[in-house]
């Protein structure tokens, strides 16, 4: 068929020309639509990449961990996570938004940028918003929790903690409370209460000087009161977005009511580990502290738990605890286990 003069060619698909250009069209929106799906792919990478600078002129793409003890960790998906010295880095550029305190106490809630000199950020870590608290200022969490226990009772009952935590750039302010109650074993009253406070005073950004006193009594075990003040040193390895690690050693002195009164020096040794992974969502805790004296023995506190956030303030928490005691009564279990499953709220 003839074409006037300025319109375009017809081309008949059942014509050796016509059946080339469909094929050249399926191939070109076959690449095209491999363009698009690699694009959509890509475009997420690109938007919540961070970027490391560095002094000697690289430049790293992934995501920021944090930064805390003159480190900043920094994960990449070809080197997994590096952990550079915060001297050697230039600049930090983030896409999410991070809760910054710098050495001087100034806190920020942003993103990261050119604004913000490296040299003077005392620790660093993302908004998670897992409901687990905050990295500066004063945080609670209340819990409210069925527990069963093994040892020196067998029972259902009902437990409340409070964990509060306020948290400057150079100290830590740490309360936590433990109440049992129930009626257990007939005559036997379960009325059991844990208390302790613990300042930590922070120099070289990753030492600390501690403080603590605690108290605690459990009539099953002929404890009326116990109170152990402390002091100490202790060693923070790592703080960020995604956990922590610290430790403790130092001297106490253990008063202790029962039957009798008593005062014995003892040693002491504590270590806290914190991992947070789904974002920050799930938090995986394990705690213990050793007391040694040289008359009342040795008493051993563990617990591991889980938190997973619900909500903003609210998570699901599963714990166990331990607590083992040398000095105890004729007839009374050493050894006491609590399996617990509550809901904790942070305000």
């Amino acid at each position: 068929m003839a074409c006037e003069a300025g319109e375009p060619p017809i081309i008949l698909p059942n014509t050796p020309l016509g059946r080339h250009y469909l094929r050249s069209l399926k191939r070109s929106s076959r690449a095209l639509f491999y363009c698009l799906q690699l694009f959509v792919l890509f475009i997420p990478v690109f938007a919540i990449a961070d970027t490391l600078s560095l002094n000697n002129g690289d430049r790293i793409t992934g995501t920021l961990q944090g930064v805390s003890g003159d480190i900043v960790e920094f994960e990449t998906d070809y080197a997994g996570v590096l952990r550079v010295d915060q001297e050697q880095v230039a600049q930090i550029q983030t896409e999410g938004a991070f809760t910054v305190v710098e050495k001087d106490g100034t806190r920020h809630d942003s993103t990261i940028d050119s604004t913000i000199a490296i040299e003077t950020i005392q620790y660093a870590r993302a908004e998670s918003g897992s409901g687990f608290g905050d990295v500066s200022g004063l945080a609670t969490e209340l819990n409210l929790a069925a527990t069963y226990s093994q040892g020196n009772s067998a029972t259902q009952l009902y437990l409340l903690t409070t964990d509060s935590q306020l948290i400057r750039a150079k100290s830590e302010h740490v309360f936590k409370s433990s109440f049992q109650f129930d009626q257990v074993e007939g005559e036997h009253l379960k009325n059991q209460v844990d208390l302790s406070y613990k300042v930590r005073s922070f120099f070289r950004n990753d030492w600390f000087y501690a403080l603590s006193a605690d108290g605690y009594r459990d009539p099953i075990k002929s404890i009326d009161l116990r109170v152990s003040p402390s002091l100490g040193l202790g060693h923070r390895f790592w703080e960020h977005t995604y956990g922590k690690l610290t430790v403790e050693t130092g001297v106490a002195a253990i008063f202790e009511k029962s039957m009798t009164e008593s005062t014995d020096p003892a040693l002491s040794w504590e270590l806290e580990y914190v991992r947070r992974i789904l974002g920050g969502r799930l938090e995986a805790v394990h705690e213990h502290r050793i007391v040694s004296t040289t008359d009342a023995g040795i008493v051993i506190d563990s617990s591991n738990g889980l938190k997973y956030a619900l909500l903003e303030n609210v998570s699901l928490n599963l714990l166990a605890t331990l607590r083992h005691d040398t000095n105890v009564p004729v007839g009374v279990e050493q050894t006491d286990i609590t399996y617990v499953a509550g809901v904790g709220l942070s305000f």
